[in-house]
């Protein structure tokens, strides 16, 4: 050791400086937007930034939404813009929205469904007290969809596409679709 002391200060001082920029890293974490927060999240998630979504288990954040975010949207008791929830569909959503679109015999059989729907939350009303006939309609006709839909890939589809497909369906807002079968 050196004359007139040891160097454990220069430890003892590493671990404070340490401490001291997690606390700021936290406390600049907290006074971000959504879309920082959900940013920042991702990278800790995946460094790699080869997925760009969470993993379910331990995710602090839901999925990152696709989508037009609101430039000035204010948010109630805090600030910077809030996650998208709009009227524009996803382009996940409006892929989704245009193939239904796209051929008119599958559109009116969608359209169909939609009116079953309708008509089988007119009938649960009694039942059901906890939501409106609308929403039990939408919820009915969203599982429809992304069953369906998700149900149609071949079985001998190799994986790696099976994955690429699950992973775009996550993105597509059903409820969305449902919600424009419903009133159109």
């Amino acid at each position: 050791m050196a004359k007139g002391g040891g160097g454990s200060w220069k430890v003892a001082y590493a671990d404070f400086v340490t401490a001291m920029m997690a606390f700021f890293l936290v406390m600049w974490i907290g006074a971000q937007d959504v879309k920082v927060r959900q940013s920042v999240a991702n990278y800790f998630v995946d460094p790699s930034g080869v997925s760009k979504r969470p993993t379910n288990a331990g995710a602090v954040l839901d999925a990152p939404v696709s989508g037009p975010v609101p430039e000035n949207a204010k948010v109630e008791g805090g600030r910077g813009a809030r996650a998208p929830g709009g009227d524009t569909p996803s382009p996940s959503t409006a892929a989704v929205l245009n193939w239904i679109k796209s051929n008119d015999k599958q559109f009116q059989r969608w359209k169909a469904e939609a009116q079953r729907c309708r008509e089988s939350a007119a009938v649960q009303k009694a039942v059901n007290q906890t939501q409106t006939p609308e929403e039990v309609a939408s919820n009915q006709l969203t599982s429809l969809l992304s069953t369906e839909v998700a149900g149609g890939i071949p079985k001998d589809t190799p994986d790696v596409y099976k994955d690429l497909l699950f992973g775009s369906f996550k993105e597509v807002n059903w409820k969305q679709v449902a919600e424009v079968l419903l009133t159109e």
